[in-house]
């Protein structure tokens, strides 16, 4: 390759990633990534905390506040 067709495809990638650069500031990227980032936060941690609570329920349901509740809420049926 000479140097001018590597200097024309070296200015056409930076041109490239310069527009790629200037959608990802826009505050319309912004606003929706951090809004997709936040709803995937909140259902895996909704998971997890699902799951661990299941894991310790055998535990948990001993405090007597908690088995008080439960009991209460079963005798309603």
């Amino acid at each position: 390759m000479d140097i001018e067709a590597q200097r024309d495809k070296i200015t056409e990638q930076l041109e490239m990633l310069n527009s790629k650069i200037g959608r990802q500031n826009s505050i319309k990227y912004i606003f929706t990534s951090g809004i997709i980032h936040g709803v995937g936060f909140f259902i895996g941690s909704a998971i997890v905390a699902t799951i661990l609570f299941g894991l310790l329920s055998p535990w948990i349901g001993q405090i007597g506040w908690i088995r008080d509740s439960f009991e209460r809420g079963a005798s309603l049926r």
